[in-house]
């Protein structure tokens, strides 16, 4: 207090700064505004992640095309038929959902783009969940379990309550605790991010959220594998399993590196794994079919699947009945 007398007793008087100000040592009597930090769009991070997002929007909204002028062939039927339809919806949501976590967040909205992505997502594993069911089922001939199993297999129901766990989750945060703009002054700046975890309800909600999606992954994964054994022409299963390995080692590795990481930085890291996670799916699961369907139109009918099918099982010595 004796410095600051000191400093202003040539005839001026001190002046107490805001929050988001700040005062030299040669100036006591004048306040000095902090400068606001944040990601900005002309970042180079921001602006390779928004190159990415177009990309991935323009090959979703192109995969979505070619799988409705498919859509009547076995390879639409087989990657789930209207599923698929959802999933790439679903993924299209995730991709654009990453503009939310560029720039300066505003008032609103601009904080819900974790909730919402965590609801998109489930959407998309829903609808591959659905679809192993379909593939499982119509390979299942153990007629003691048959009958269970083919009452699991119920597409829209699996789609209705597997996402409808994960909208409840995040409307429960969105009601209870939902994640705000923060301010976070330094010396001389001004941090403007969205803040989350930095409660205990916050962070439960959000591990809840995270942890509920990495357990349909896993699920899918091990369903996936199990039907790895099954005659699939287009290699359904193969390419879940690798696309599920995928999205459970992104946020594995982003959990932990989220909560430590400090500075404007840090929504890049969310981007990145939502872009990666969704890149997975889109890349491992649905482009293949697009290549079958463009490029090797031969194994895109009825007779191509039964006869990989039939040589699938003469292989392991069934014989297999021809109508």
């Amino acid at each position: 207090m004796r410095l600051k007398l000191h400093l202003c007793s040539a005839g001026t008087a001190c002046k107490r700064c805001g929050e988001e100000q700040y005062s030299l040592e040669e100036l006591r009597d004048k306040c000095i505004n902090k400068t606001e930090d944040f990601l900005q769009w002309t970042d180079p991070v921001s602006i390779i992640l928004s190159c990415l997002v177009v990309f991935a929007i323009i090959v979703t909204i192109g995969f979505a095309i070619i799988f409705i002028h498919y859509r009547t062939t076995p390879v639409v039927k087989a990657v789930g038929g209207y599923l698929c339809f959802l999933e790439l919806l679903s993924l299209l949501c995730c991709f654009c959902l990453i503009f939310t976590f560029l720039g300066k967040p505003k008032k609103g909205t601009s904080c819900f783009g974790m909730p919402l992505f965590a609801i998109a997502f489930s959407l998309c594993i829903s609808c591959i969940l659905a679809n192993l069911f379909q593939i499982l089922v119509g390979f299942k001939f153990d007629l003691r379990v048959d009958s269970w199993i083919k009452k699991l297999n119920k597409p829209v129901a699996v789609v209705i309550i597997v996402s409808g766990i994960q909208l409840a989750l995040s409307v429960a945060w969105l009601i209870v605790k939902p994640p705000v703009i923060m301010k976070e002054p330094d010396t001389h700046i001004v941090l403007h991010q969205c803040q989350i975890g930095t409660e205990s309800t916050e962070t439960g909600f959000y591990v809840a959220m995270i942890t509920y999606n990495a357990f349909l992954g896993l699920i899918c994964f091990l369903f996936a594998y199990k039907s790895k054994k099954l005659p699939d022409l287009y290699k359904n299963a193969e390419l879940i399993t690798v696309s599920m390995v995928l999205f459970l080692i992104i946020w594995i590795v982003f959990l932990p590196l989220y909560f430590t990481l400090k500075g404007k930085y840090r929504p890049a890291i969310s981007s990145a794994a939502i872009l990666i996670s969704s890149f997975s799916i889109l890349g491992c699961h649905l482009a293949p079919k697009c290549y079958i369907m463009l490029f090797r139109k031969e194994l895109n009918n009825d007779r191509a699947i039964t006869e990989y099918i039939r040589k699938h099982y003469e292989l392991k010595g069934i014989s297999v009945v021809q109508s």
